[in-house]
């Protein structure tokens, strides 16, 4: 199957003080659907594990529209647009039912060696795989992420990585810096209601009891993050409106 899709229905759960779709969780959301197409097409978790290896997300680009309000119905759609050896792209688009565009979104995903953590080259994986050559954003190639000098930050926190933020690769998932991201940007008066893009690079995983430092910092239009671990740089991002 070449674009994958679910129809469901935006948990309260996952929704902020005003019943909006938080952004940590449409980014969740999107892990999820492509765990459910790398499953359906024999890629998925159980099947990596037994050859002791599992994706990670190592670039993400998301363009939101609009979030969704809680109970609302959508259609999330994910597929993948092929490799070019170590990464594999993946993209996605989310609509409610009337067609509209909520959210579209262009990643890169390198498979590991579950032990040794070096990646895996994706020919013989990927072989049987559909792949769609549709393009949701207008970042279809993702460079690696520059941010401006973050010595003198905007904003600054630091937070434990709980047991909580761990998935089962055995690191902070992927939607746990996004939330970081997030939590500091509340503290401007960035408006969640508008369109914005958030960009997002995966450098150095993060193990338990780590401890994470946010560093945030206005950059003309955008708003630039840099989340560090004990070995260095682990998260950069940067999130601005849509002109």
């Amino acid at each position: 199957m070449k674009i994958f899709s679910w129809e469901q229905e935006t948990a309260a759960y996952l929704c902020d003080r005003k019943d909006r779709l938080q952004p940590w969780a449409a980014v969740r959301l999107c892990q999820e659907i492509s765990e459910a197409h790398s499953r359906a097409m024999g890629v998925g978790y159980e099947e990596l594990m037994r050859r002791n290896s599992i994706w990670i997300l190592s670039r993400a680009y998301y363009n939101i529209y609009k979030r969704p309000e809680a109970f609302e119905k959508v259609m999330l759609s994910t597929w993948s647009r092929g490799t070019d050896g170590l990464f594999a792209f993946r993209d996605y688009r989310m609509t409610n039912l009337s067609g509209e565009t909520l959210l579209t979104g262009t990643t890169y995903w390198p498979m590991i060696d579950f032990t040794s953590r070096k990646p895996i080259r994706l020919k013989e994986i990927m072989a049987n795989y559909e792949c769609c050559t549709d393009e949701a954003t207008d970042h279809s190639v993702l460079e690696r992420l520059r941010l401006p000098d973050m010595s003198n930050p905007d904003g600054i926190f630091e937070q434990t990585a709980a047991h909580s933020m761990i998935d089962h690769a055995q690191h902070v998932n992927n939607a746990e810096y996004v939330r970081l991201v997030f939590d500091s940007l509340m503290q401007t008066d960035f408006d969640l209601d508008k369109p914005f893009s958030l960009e997002i690079n995966y450098q150095h995983e993060t193990q338990p009891g780590d401890t994470l430092s946010v560093s945030r910092k206005q950059d003309n239009d955008a708003v630039c993050f840099q989340i560090s671990n004990s070995r260095g740089v682990s998260v950069m991002s940067k999130v601005k409106f849509k002109v």
